[in-house]
């Protein structure tokens, strides 16, 4: 069964039932609790508008306001092995590094977080962040995604992320993301996220099972996901570089 990209931005729609008029920070609450999903494992393939297609194994632990996620490349040969591995906890800015298929390492710093994972048009910062947990979230209208009458929740942080504020776009029926619009510090739209396709996840709940990441300058991704279990127990060395 086809799941979305990144753990996390499958996770986005484990929302419960929401209240017939939520605020925003009711919404916030909602969907930062259904990230939380504890640990899981996807399969995803990522292609890129330059042609390259990778497929990617998943891992991810997010509970308790904290959260890691490894990417690691399993095709094509000659990138086996590749890994990304990001951590954050509540009100601290994500971290992370790299592992090379030769097995070198290197630390992505704060600067970096808007770059690429494997060169795609998903930052590592996106792997990781729930801006669902941010302090600062308002409702700022609604607009139709598709077929679905979608509420607009914009979300700002305090300090902590590379990131200024994010938009996202929320079906009310279903809770789910439809779309969501990453911007920087001066307010400069990044990267664009669009849900192009659901399914249902192992446990029986509507999720992006495909999503276009697109980058302000031209720039996109086609990301589809698989295989999504949360009947997982991952233990420190699946999380380890």
């Amino acid at each position: 069964m086809k799941r979305s990209f990144v753990v996390f931005f499958l996770s986005l729609a484990r929302a419960v039932a929401a209240d017939p008029a939520p605020d925003a920070s009711q919404v916030a609450e909602r969907m930062a609790a259904a990230v939380e999903d504890g640990d899981s494992t996807a399969r995803v393939r990522m292609t890129t508008s330059g042609g390259e297609v990778l497929q990617v194994q998943i891992k991810s632990r997010r509970a308790a306001g904290r959260a890691i996620s490894v990417y690691e490349v399993l095709w094509p040969a000659e990138r086996k092995g590749e890994k990304v591995i990001m951590r954050q906890s509540k009100n601290s800015s994500p971290e992370g590094e790299k592992v090379s298929a030769s097995g070198a390492r290197a630390k992505i710093g704060s600067a970096q977080m808007g770059d690429g994972i494997f060169g795609t048009d998903l930052s590592f910062a996106d792997a990781v962040e729930n801006f669902f947990l941010w302090p600062e979230h308002k409702l700022v209208g609604g607009e139709k995604v598709g077929r679905a009458d979608c509420v607009i929740l914009e979300s700002r942080p305090s300090g902590n992320s590379p990131h200024g504020k994010v938009r996202s776009w929320i079906d009310p029926e279903k809770w789910v993301v439809s779309r969501v619009e990453k911007y920087d510090t001066a307010g400069r739209l990044l990267r664009t996220i669009n849900t192009t396709q659901l399914a249902k996840d192992d446990t029986g709940r509507n999720v992006p099972a495909g999503m276009t990441v697109v980058r302000a300058g031209g720039s996109s991704t086609e990301i589809d996901g698989s295989n999504i279990r949360h009947d997982v127990k991952l233990t420190d060395a699946d999380l380890a570089p």
